[in-house]
């Protein structure tokens, strides 16, 4: 399994040599060199990476034929972890994650208006694949919109936010409004 860091952007030639040879490229990912999901970690402490194995593939015939060409795919696999912020209790939260897609490749977005599923597609810049990036708008796409702990009774107990009494901020405004009404009475 190589690092990311060997792999930043695949040409248009070595794209071509993986697709006609069915090749995988097993990646690891660290979430702190991919921008966007870094920036939603609460907390720099704790490491997190994403494993990605990306197995080119010869588009299959009919559907993703554009002008006559069949579209070359890529079958990317994304396992490991990430930290975001619970939005129930605003702790740290490590949130698995498990992605399996099948994506098209295509070089311009016309191209990728003509499939017929145009929403699972790369777009290559300038006929290169830039696989973590690809990596990191997957994992995007795939994060709930409000991430937060599976278990509503332990979430944010580590933090003292769950305790035993419940706190109510505004219980006495009643009493004050009470008291302000019978103050223009008189």
């Amino acid at each position: 399994m190589r690092t990311a860091m060997g792999v930043e952007r695949i040409g248009s030639a070595e794209l071509k040599d993986l697709v006609a040879g069915g090749s995988t490229l097993d990646l690891v990912f660290p979430v702190a060199s991919l921008a966007r999901l870094a920036a939603l970690s609460p907390s720099a402490g704790h490491e997190t990476s994403l494993r990605a194995s990306l197995t080119f593939q010869s588009g299959s015939a009919g559907h993703l034929q554009v002008d006559s060409q069949v579209q070359p795919q890529v079958q990317l696999r994304v396992a490991g972890a990430v930290d975001l912020a619970c939005q129930r209790c605003l702790q740290p939260l490590v949130l698995p994650v498990a992605i399996e897609v099948l994506l098209t490749m295509v070089r311009s977005e016309e191209k990728a208006a003509e499939l017929v599923d145009a929403f699972d597609t790369v777009l290559l810049e300038d006929g290169e694949l830039a696989p973590a990036q690809v990596v990191e708008d997957e994992v995007l796409a795939w994060l709930p919109l409000a991430p937060k702990h599976s278990d509503e009774t332990s979430c944010g107990r580590d933090a003292g936010l769950i305790s035993g009494e419940m706190h109510r901020p505004l219980a006495g405004l009643a009493d004050l409004l009470g008291r302000g009404d019978r103050q223009g009475d008189g």
